[in-house]
């Protein structure tokens, strides 16, 4: 039976609740590496079953939330590898749900539907990776005066063109 909701040969939609659950299994990893108590590691288990699950739910939010918390609380330098490790992971998990949230379960799915979405998630990834690049050289001691100075009158010059900018517009 072809009709307009056909999709050929598309793939299963349960590939996306499978990255889904991989992005978990991943987060429940790094967590236990970086000194998760067991307790948290059984909460995060059970909620990775939700999100495979009952993706729409506000489990991915609470296992984001959860291995944000423990991270912070677990080591004092932001940019280590289990830092960085896991902000692929939680972005996987986020997209995969979103996406899982809105396909029945028996659905199929053109894999060019998914390209616009990946797209996005791996220029976010370049981003945030950039700005953690730029973060390793910035100095962890006090800030020279005249830097400060340097970056207060940069943000009022940036200000003073964005008002310049709004008026002629």
């Amino acid at each position: 039976m072809t009709g307009a909701l056909d999709v050929g040969r598309g793939v299963s939609a349960l590939w996306v609740r499978a990255a889904a659950g991989l992005a978990c299994a991943g987060i429940l990893a790094d967590l236990a590496l970086h000194g998760a108590a067991g307790f948290i590691l059984g909460i995060v288990a059970i909620l990775g079953l939700a999100c495979v699950y009952v993706p729409a739910s506000p489990a991915p939010l609470l296992v984001i939330g959860i291995a944000a918390m423990v991270l912070t609380v677990s080591g004092d330098d932001p940019l280590r590898p289990g830092v960085l490790v896991m902000v692929p992971l939680v972005h996987l998990l986020h997209l995969s749900c979103a996406i899982a949230a809105v396909l029945p379960k028996g659905a199929r799915i053109a894999p060019a539907a998914l390209r616009p979405p990946v797209r996005r998630a791996a220029a976010t990834e370049l981003v945030v990776f950039a700005i953690a690049a730029v973060a390793v050289f910035v100095p962890t001691g006090r800030t020279p005066v005249i830097v400060e100075l340097i970056a207060l009158l940069s943000i009022a010059g940036i200000a003073l063109v964005v008002i310049i900018l709004d008026r002629y517009r």
